[in-house]
Order: structure tokens, then sequence, then C-alpha cells
């Protein structure tokens, strides 16, 4: 333990000798096509790490071997050369040929996360790297490979996954070499809460960047340092290098210059423990491989949040998260004038678009939209088809067309759409409505991704999946009943949690996500918080199929680009239960 105080000290001793308020420069310098790795020791800062890494952490020097015995005098320089970065141009890899593929991007830290672990158990050889451009990714990324179009993605035993938390601990389960999670329970506690904090930290920061000054940043590193002084075996967040400190070395590394250049802030003032785990963390090979040039990540996140800063949009967890979504047109009531009916184009309003591409001249380029989705903001059966629209990539093609049902406008009812419900699809010079025939309806006239099962392998299949869809009204007649009375509030749900429980190759209905998922969520993501507001009723205890039915359609993207907030939900809903309990129905 002494040594280790000591070693801190003479750490802080060296790093305000040599000036250290910057950010160190990156030992990782990325090209097009290489990354130039430098090792360069100061001989007293060299001789603590040798004896640190000895003594308290056996894995971080195994891991960094040549960094840990590079000369105090020489620099040594490794190169990697990084595969080709692929685009709308370019033709798929040989998908499911039985190699590992890790789908990334090179500028984004959620990918990067996966890259790093990926690095640091040495499956260099074991995972190919497959770079994509999001600005102009590959078609058959979302078709063929990952229908989220997000990365990361990994393509492993003939699946493919995503979500970057969830990727770094398969890796590091999954593949041989150093293990990256620990075994002592404290720290297991520790560390699957730190994981949850990434998007509150992410969150907090970000939020900061649109301050006039000040330490609005300041918290979330203070958080970041306190939890740096919980174990005392090292200088990372679990003492010795974890799946923690690859989780948030992205972030950080971009954060860090990003505030310098715009707030002329210093993360690390006044945070020795920080300071240490970034130096510390700049000689992680494993890290460095991953790197870009500081500068080049300040000018990307200035394009990024500039768009925004300018035309007065709030950032959100769905920008912070990199998440597509689109900026919601205004609501049209009895006031609004009628827009052009069958007029075949229109223009979009600005978009936010998946991580990467927020550069600003994308950001304000008109778009061209041949379909109108007339909806409501808080109706369930106009959100089903809403997020089969967005799950089906069509968000450039199918304009929404937002209404007020509370005061909705004349000219609806008289020039568009007779029965005066919603949803209903302006497309080919006619209108169409009801949900269930709409999500079927875009499903199989429009491009994207199929959400139901193919009729001439799966006929079995295509029959389960049309009785989930004729139950959804049951569904909802037995929940409303059971809010008005004493009748069983968990029977509904039960059928839920059977019919959840027929296939075991995914977590939704028919295994993988379908348009039943797309049927039930809205109602489900109201149900659920109407029992335990009304009832003090979980829906998902006791029912372990439903409870993962609804996390996993939590990380849906189409389906978060819909969702409402629960505090906003939840008066309407009581509203309507408790006042006129058949205007639910008329909406569909």
């Amino acid at each position: 333990m002494a040594e280790l105080t000591l070693s801190k000290s003479l750490f802080l001793l060296t790093s305000s000798l040599q000036h250290h308020h910057l950010p160190p420069k990156p030992s990782s310098i990325h090209t097009t096509n290489t990354v130039q790795i430098n090792t360069r020791q100061s001989p007293s800062l060299h001789s603590f790490k040798l004896q640190l890494h000895g003594t308290y952490n056996p894995f971080y020097n195994k891991t960094r071997a040549s960094i840990t015995t590079t000369s105090m005098k020489t620099e040594s320089v490794k190169e990697v050369v990084l595969p080709p970065v692929l685009d709308s141009n370019s033709d798929p890899p040989s998908i499911f040929d039985g190699t590992t593929r890790l789908y990334i991007s090179l500028t984004c830290p959620y990918a990067q996360r996966v890259w790093i672990t990926r690095n640091c158990k040495g499956l260099q050889e074991m995972i190919k790297l497959v770079p994509i451009d999001l600005k102009n990714r590959p078609a058959w990324y979302k078709e063929k490979v990952y229908p989220a179009n997000k990365v990361p993605s990994l393509e492993h035993n003939n699946e493919v996954r995503g979500e970057s938390l969830d990727l770094m601990k398969y890796v590091d389960s999954h593949f041989e070499g150093p293990a990256l999670f620990p075994d002592d329970s404290a720290k297991v506690q520790f560390a699957e809460s730190l994981m949850t904090y990434t998007d509150s930290f992410n969150k907090a920061v970000i939020t900061s960047f649109k301050g006039d000054g000040g330490d609005e940043y300041g918290p979330p590193f203070d958080y970041i340092e306190a939890a740096l002084s919980k174990f005392d075996d090292g200088p990372f967040f679990l003492g010795q290098f974890s799946l923690v400190d690859i989780a948030y070395a992205p972030f950080i590394d971009r954060f860090h210059p990003f505030l310098l250049d715009i707030k002329k802030c210093d993360i690390t003032s006044g945070r020795p423990n920080l300071a240490l785990w970034i130096e510390e963390m700049n000689n992680i090979e494993g890290f460095n491989e991953t790197r870009r040039d500081p500068q080049e990540l300040v000018e990307i996140y200035k394009k990024r949040f500039s768009c925004f800063f300018d035309d007065g949009v709030s950032l959100n967890d769905d920008l912070i998260n990199g998440i597509v979504q689109e900026v919601i047109p205004p609501v049209l009531d009895s006031t609004s004038d009628q827009p052009p009916l069958f007029d075949g184009t229109t223009r979009n309003r600005k978009t936010m678009y998946m991580y990467g591409d927020m550069d600003r001249d994308k950001c304000r380029k008109p778009k061209v939209r041949r379909e109108r989705l007339y909806t409501s903001l808080i109706c369930p059966y106009a959100q089903r088809v809403w997020i089969t629209r967005n799950y089906k990539g069509l968000q450039d093609k199918i304009k929404l067309v937002p209404l007020d049902l509370s005061n909705r406008p004349a000219w609806y009812k008289e020039k568009v759409y007779p029965e005066n419900k919603v949803p209903s699809l302006e497309h080919n010079g006619k209108i169409i409505g009801e949900s269930l025939d709409l999500v079927k309806y875009l499903d199989s006239s429009f491009e994207g991704p199929s959400l139901l099962p193919d009729v001439r392998y799966l006929i079995l299949l295509r029959e389960f999946a049309e009785e989930l869809l004729s139950y959804t009204d049951i569904l909802s007649r037995d929940v409303h009943v059971s809010f008005k009375g004493d009748a069983d509030i968990g029977a509904p749900y039960d059928h839920l949690e059977t019919a959840l429980s027929k296939f075991e190759d995914g977590p939704f209905f028919l295994g993988q996500f379908s348009l039943v998922d797309i049927v039930y969520a809205p109602f489900i993501e109201r149900y659920h918080l109407l029992s335990l507001d009304v009832k003090k009723y979980d829906i998902t205890t006791g029912r372990p199929k439903l409870t993962a039915w609804i996390e996993e359609l939590n990380k849906i993207e189409a389906y978060q680009q819909t969702k409402r907030d629960p505090a906003e939900l939840i008066p309407i809903l009581k509203n309507r239960l408790g006042v006129v309990i058949l205007y639910l129905p008329s909406f569909h």
C-alpha cells in the first residue's frame, strides 16, 4: 500500500514538473490505412510503471509487455495496417462463411469499445475488422448483416450481435485471452454500476457543451474521480485494467481535447486519479491501436454539435447515444393548413443521423418525400405504423404528419380520410387505413428488412403470427376490463408469456423481431406503466420471457424513436380509462 501511494505521489510530482495540464499527445496516430504506435518513456516514470505493474497488476503487465520493457532512450514504432473502409459502392464480404467479423466505424466511440476489447484479448487474427463508412454505408449491411444498421456488430457462429456493452462482455467471455472482467463479487457489483452509468455520464458531459462557461461539465468527471479512488491495487476503475476502463476510454479520449478546445477547461485539473488513469490508458497498446488524431476528433465533434447549436435543437438521449432521430414536424390542428394532397413530393425538415453523419451540410440538405403517414404522437395504433416505417428505414420516403386528435383539422375528414381516424397512409394517389393492415402493407410494399416470415417456407410460423396479431384486440379489451373492476389483471400477460416461449431462437414472439412485436409494443409499453401506477402491479413479475422481451424491445432503435415520456402518457391513459373507456379503440 505504501509502495502504491509512493508511486502515485511520484506520478503526480512528475506530472507537475512536466506541466501535464494538457491531454497527453496520443501515442497512436491514424492515417487512412495504418496506425503507428509510438512508445516513449521518461526514466523516472518508466521505472515506476515497471514496479507498479510487476507488483500490483500482473495482467496489465502481461497485456502490454512490449511497452513496459521499452528502452528508456529509444522509441519503438509498431505499424498496424487497417482494412479499407467499405461504402455504398463496396461489395459485401462472404457473410456467414465461418469468419468472425467485427463491423465498426473508425471514428465511432461505441465501436471503438469492442475494437479495444478485441485487441486487448489478442484476437486480431481471430476477429477480422470490417470498417463501414457511416456517411455512405452500404445497403447490404442493413439488408444482409445487421438490420439495426448501426455499428458495432459482431458476426460470429452464423449470428450477428449488436450493442457495444453487450459485445464487450460477449467477446471477453466467448474468446480466449486474458479475462477483462473480475471474479471478486465486490468488484463485479461495482463494475456493473459503472457500466450502467456510462450513458448518464455521456449525456451529462454532452449537455454541458451547451453551457455558457463555468464548470457545468465538472460533476460527471468528479464522479469518475471518486470512482477511481475506490480500489487501491492499481490506477484503473477496478484497480486492474478491465472492461470498465474500455467502456469509458473512447469517450473521455474525445471529451478531453474537445472541452479544452471549446471551453478551455482541463478535465484533469484537480483530479489526480483521472490524470493518472488517462496517463496509464495512453500506454495500453490495445487502446492505442484504435485511436484517432485528437484534432480529427475535435473537428468531428464541432461539426456534429454545432449543427444543433446553430438551430437551437436541444440535445437528447437519442443524439447522445448516436441514434437516428428525426426532428418531429409540428402537430397540425383545426387552424392548420392542409398539406398538398397527392402532390407526389414534399420537402423534409432537418433530420438527425447516426453517429458519424453530423456534418452541417447534410443536416441542412432537403430530402424528397413521396408518401405521408398521418399519425398522432400519443396514439398506440398509429405508433405501430410509425415503428414499422422506421424499422424499414423509410424515414426519407414517408413523411410524418402528426395531428391533434383533440382538435383535429376539418380537412382531414373532408379531404383525406373520411373515417377521421389515425393512422392513415397517403400512397400512390390513395389513402389506406387500419393499423394492422398498414403494418403489413408497409412491410410488403416498401423496401427494407422483411418483418414477417416468408410464407413459402414458414407456413406454421406465419399462422402463429396471424394468431397473435388477431389476439391484440382481445388483450386490449381484457386489460381495460381489469382496470375497471376486480378481473384478473394477470391473465392477459400470462397468455403473452406462453406465446413468448414458443420459439427458442430469440427473445421475440417469432424468435426474431417481427411485425408481431411491433403490434404489441405500444400497448405493453402503456399497460406496464399504468399497471404500476394504478394497481401497483408489475406485469413482468414471475414472467421472465415478458421481462426479456421488454428489455430487448427497448434496444430497438426504430421503437425508441417513437416512445413518449411516461410522465406524459400516464395522465392521458388515466383520463381515458376513467372517463371515456371506449375512446382508445376509436383510433385504430
